[in-house]
């Protein structure tokens, strides 16, 4: 990383692109998934949930905007963490997605690696309380929800990935 001192607005922009990331992820197991209706709205639910972390960054951006904290420091460790985040590429998790456990042990992986690595410690830290329970309540719970419907381990075996046909 430069010289340059690392501030808020910048790892909130990288951790959207982060979450955008995300999104197009569970958009494209949702595509693999489109054969079996269960898996395919497990998909749209959790892109869905991404969909609505990227409108809680905006809402923390604007939020410490208007308090004047977005040229506030931050720790070089959580940016480089951004920055190693902004690289996950969606293509390369497909790429190895065979079935839906494939898919659903992928998706448990990338969870728990964006809430470990980012938001964890940059919303204890930085979001306004409101947002920050907001996000984190979106994180633990509504996450865990929808992949509990993808029921046992020998059903998920039992769902091929299907590559859409470009």
């Amino acid at each position: 990383m430069s010289d340059v001192k690392a501030n808020l607005d910048q790892l909130l922009n990288l951790m959207m692109a982060s979450e955008k990331a995300t999104e197009r992820f569970y958009m494209g197991l949702v595509e693999m998934f489109l054969h079996e209706p269960v898996a395919a709205s497990v998909w749209w639910d959790m892109a869905a949930e991404e969909a609505l972390h990227v409108w809680l960054v905006e809402k923390a951006q604007e939020a410490l905007e208007a308090r004047g904290l977005l040229d506030s420091p931050v720790d070089p460790a959580i940016m480089e963490e951004a920055q190693r985040m902004t690289r996950f590429a969606p293509e390369r998790l497909w790429a190895r997605i065979q079935d839906l456990e494939d898919a659903y042990q992928a998706a448990n992986e990338v969870e728990g690696m964006e809430f470990d690595a980012l938001l964890e410690p940059i919303m204890l830290d930085h979001f306004p309380g409101d947002i920050r329970n907001r996000l984190a309540r979106s994180q633990l719970n509504r996450h865990q929800e929808p992949l509990g419907r993808l029921r046992t381990t020998e059903w998920r075996r039992s769902i091929p990935a299907r590559r859409p046909e470009r």
